[in-house]
């Protein structure tokens, strides 16, 4: 039988954040779940004039490369929707001969393994609306999030904590 894997070439990868949109949509993952996660190394300063900042999407324990995709033929989410085309699905034998091509690229078998983390978004009962939210960490001096919502500007109460 064969083992299919992702191959990820983290040099380009631009933190867009759409691998794990496009997990979390596919499989109704609840808010805080998905099946691949961006980390950070950086910012760190080299010298004078560069700086490294590298961005890794890795898998965790809820991926299953999209069973249900890769059985008719279709490739995982997130390698569809990764807008810097970095994201490599196929046969690891396949993966391993491109991963000695070039370097800072890296070679992932997933283990699903969910146990409870799947689960239904639950709305904090607020309002009607339903969010998912991702924040994203700068450097100290700044932070920021992205957010799909259907609440109009002002109907937000940002003092109000989850869960009230």
């Amino acid at each position: 039988m064969t083992t299919y894997g992702l191959l990820i070439d983290y040099e380009f990868c631009t933190n867009c954040g759409s691998c794990q949109v496009s997990c979390k949509e596919e499989h109704a993952y609840p808010v805080g779940k998905t099946g691949i996660k961006v980390l950070s190394d950086g910012p760190w300063k080299i010298d004078d004039e560069h700086w490294n900042w590298n961005y890794f999407p890795v898998l965790t324990d809820l991926c299953d490369l999209c069973a249900e995709r890769a059985a008719v033929g279709r490739e995982p989410m997130c390698v569809h929707h990764c807008l810097a085309n970095i994201i490599t699905y196929g046969p690891v034998e396949e993966l391993a001969k491109k991963l000695e091509e070039k370097p800072k690229q890296f070679l992932m078998v997933p283990e699903f393994n969910p146990i409870v983390s799947r689960g239904k978004f639950v709305p904090t009962g607020k309002s009607k609306h339903q969010a998912a939210h991702i924040e994203v960490q700068g450097t100290g001096k700044a932070s920021y999030a992205v957010h799909r919502h259907d609440t109009k500007v002002g109907e937000i109460d940002e003092t109000a904590e989850l869960g009230d």
